[in-house]
């Protein structure tokens, strides 16, 4: 038998081993839990990718990030009588692919900031080959005023944005800004699609209500400089916007837009007629451009808009009304008049259609018919225009048709009224491969009139296609 004392100590060491092996217990639990956490966790079925709805959140949610492909192929021609001959026999073949990288930033609750960089979207070839780099494409901050002062309306939003301020003067349709494509049920835009991004402020107003009539309600305004770039040069002005949208029970939707801008005060006039060189003019003068690529021409995708306005003292108003029942169906009705206080003209001091060409030293070409149009002389021009264009989904959310049917007539006061116009046809199909694949077929077929402003002479017709994917 053991006495006491060793009884004692027996129970004492026991006691210690048994402290001992619950510890290590503790520390085997500690170390193998968070393991088969994880192995459980890698074990689960998870999603392959967040759904398109989903925006792709990182750094607990304060990063979204888009990444956005696009590859194109295009067999278009210029038709008889092109302003460069060498727009009739373009070969048919496949474009640059096309990127953009998208970023957004939660700063705090009340402030992001967003930044797209990109290969300069729509800028196809451009007299050849030519070097193509990423840049800052779009980027801007953005306030939540509400948030920011405290102030708490229910179903209603007040947002500042500075930086790039990317408007137009039309609403429900999609504009297509070279990958970015997918929300443009066509491939190409439109002849008057005076759509832009200026550096500048805006302030937007919106309030969505539960029942009634009106379900929601918009109201933006911004002001912004010339340029894209910086532009700070004497008289240079400031170019203004205001947007009112209205949307009703059973998907009826109105929309009015009004622009004016204010560059005119940097011309210099010697007898009359005053140059462009050196000059800021609004880039609303003929949109953002398309992806058609005529590669002779002088600007490239933007020859195929009407070229009719100088961008000065330029004024437009548009009436845009649309019937949107579900995602499946959409008709859009556009009105517009866009003008300016100024006129091409030849280095005589004639008015000219437009932008027609860019000639050598302002003399006209040996065909008679093109002009330097680097002059402008005080007369006003102006054109009205509307367009049609309506989807509708032949397969729910899988396989689609859309049409756009677009007029613009050159109504300025000193050129002759007649074949005064430019109509564009485009008749597309568009299949979503995956629900964030989209191929899409487009033909279309452009007529330019010779007093139209059309840029490409008498237009041009063919088919193009894409492929794109939006991550």
């Amino acid at each position: 038998m053991l006495d006491i004392n060793q009884r004692h100590l027996s129970t004492t060491c026991s006691t210690k081993t048994a402290s001992k092996l619950s510890a290590l217990a503790a520390a085997i639990i500690a170390v193998t839990t968070p393991a088969l956490s994880m192995a459980q966790e890698l074990s689960e079925e998870k999603p392959m990718y967040v759904p398109p709805s989903e925006p792709n959140e990182f750094l607990d949610g304060r990063v979204q990030v888009n990444f956005l492909a696009m590859q194109n192929y295009q067999a278009i021609q210029a038709k008889d009588g092109a302003f460069r001959p060498e727009d009739e026999t373009q070969s048919d073949g496949f474009g640059r692919l096309r990127v953009n990288l998208m970023f957004k930033f939660k700063i705090t609750e009340n402030i992001t900031a967003d930044i797209d960089i990109a290969e300069e979207p729509n800028d196809f070839g451009n007299n050849g080959d030519r070097d193509f780099s990423f840049h800052q494409d779009f980027a801007g901050i953005e306030f939540d005023m509400f948030g920011l002062t405290g102030y708490e309306k229910e179903n209603a939003s007040l947002i500042l944005r500075a930086g790039n301020i990317g408007a137009s003067p039309f609403q429900f349709k999609g504009f297509q800004d070279g990958a970015d494509n997918q929300g443009n049920a066509l491939i190409g835009n439109g002849i008057t699609d005076y759509a832009t991004a200026e550096n500048g402020i805006q302030l937007s107003y919106t309030e969505t209500f539960d029942g009634g009539i009106l379900r929601a309600y918009n109201v933006a305004g911004h002001m912004t400089t010339s340029s894209f770039g910086e532009a700070f040069q004497e008289d240079r002005g400031y170019n203004y916007r205001i947007q009112g949208t209205l949307e009703f029970q059973g998907g009826f939707k109105a929309g009015l837009n009004i622009f004016q801008a204010n560059q005119g005060d940097q011309l210099v006039f010697e007898n009359g007629l005053a140059s462009l060189d050196g000059v800021t003019t609004t880039n609303y003068r003929f949109g953002d451009g398309e992806n058609y690529n005529f590669s002779a021409s002088a600007s490239s995708e933007r020859d195929t808009h009407v070229g009719a306005l100088p961008g000065l003292n330029q004024s437009i108003m548009q009436l845009n009304l649309a019937y949107q029942p579900s995602d499946q169906t959409s008709v859009i009705l556009m009105l517009g008049k866009a003008s300016d206080d100024y006129t091409f003209a030849d280095t005589e001091g004639n008015a000219v259609a437009g932008i027609t060409y860019f000639g050598t030293d302002g003399v006209l070409d040996p065909t008679g018919t093109t002009f330097d149009s680097n002059q402008v002389i005080e007369a006003d021009s102006s054109v009205d225009y509307w367009v049609i264009e309506a989807q509708q989904y032949v397969i729910p959310e899988k396989l689609y048709v859309a049409a756009r049917y677009a007029e613009a007539e050159n109504t300025s006061d000193l050129i002759e009224q007649s074949d005064n116009e430019v109509t564009r046809l485009q008749v597309s199909a568009g299949y979503w491969i995956n629900d964030r694949t989209l191929w899409k077929v487009e033909y279309v077929d452009q007529e330019e009139g010779t007093n139209s402003g059309g840029q490409i002479g008498a237009g041009f017709d063919g088919i193009t296609s894409e492929i794109s994917v939006k991550f």
